[in-house]
């Protein structure tokens, strides 16, 4: 062999061993770029505190009113022509309704067997308003109306002389309560019966129990 010829030998195997190594070299980079990294500290899920109650969300208690007493007053139903409201011997303010009044006694008898009733708001959560007699005429107010009596409700019908009012009011305690009297129609004047303050907020006073709030 010549020495060109082993000069030549020696330079390709040198070539073969650099490109093992850089063979070598690209399969180890390869192999640390698969590899996933180590798992770091677990981390801890974040719960949420219970959100709180928000303070008066809750609704207010509702009171329970006692059994109505219709039946125990009854009173028979007048039929006869209808007087208009007496004015002439009434004060002013009995005057300044004359129009709603006499509309109210052309609607005929909604309580006691012989009275037309008037009802008229007098502001927010107020009521007021008079009966009307519909025979004579006599116009005397109602035993609860006015801004004394928030948010009034009465109940009444027309064969009996037995009325119920209720309203917001409040109680020993300080709280809110429903105020609850109880009336009866006694030769012409209402006289109380029943008077109570009962906790929770006063009911709603419906048609499905035969009572009557009101103009119909």
């Amino acid at each position: 062999m010549t020495p060109e010829t082993m000069a030549s030998e020696h330079e390709r195997g040198a070539k073969v061993k650099v490109l093992r190594f850089a063979v070598l070299l690209g399969l180890a980079t390869c192999s640390e770029k698969s590899v996933p990294p180590p798992p770091g500290p677990t981390a801890k899920a974040v719960v949420a505190p219970p959100a709180a109650e928000e303070a008066g969300d809750s609704e207010p208690p509702v009171a329970v009113l006692p059994p109505a007493a219709f039946q125990a007053h009854p009173a028979q139903v007048y039929t006869g022509p209808l007087a208009k409201p007496d004015l002439a011997g009434g004060n002013a303010e009995l005057k300044m309704y004359r129009t709603r009044l006499r509309q109210a006694a052309a609607n005929g008898v909604k309580f006691g067997g012989r009275y037309a009733v008037m009802i008229s708001g007098c502001g927010t959560e107020c009521i007021f308003g008079f009966a009307i007699d519909a025979r004579t005429g006599h116009v005397l107010p109602l035993p609860a109306s006015g801004e004394d009596y928030r948010q009034l409700q009465l109940a009444f019908r027309p064969d009996s002389q037995w009325m119920r009012a209720i309203w917001m009011g409040g109680s020993e305690s300080g709280t809110e309560a429903c105020v609850l009297r109880d009336f009866i129609l006694d030769k012409g004047m209402f006289r109380p019966v029943k008077d109570e303050v009962l906790p929770g907020a006063c009911p709603e006073l419906g048609v499905g129990t035969g009572e009557a709030m009101g103009p119909r």
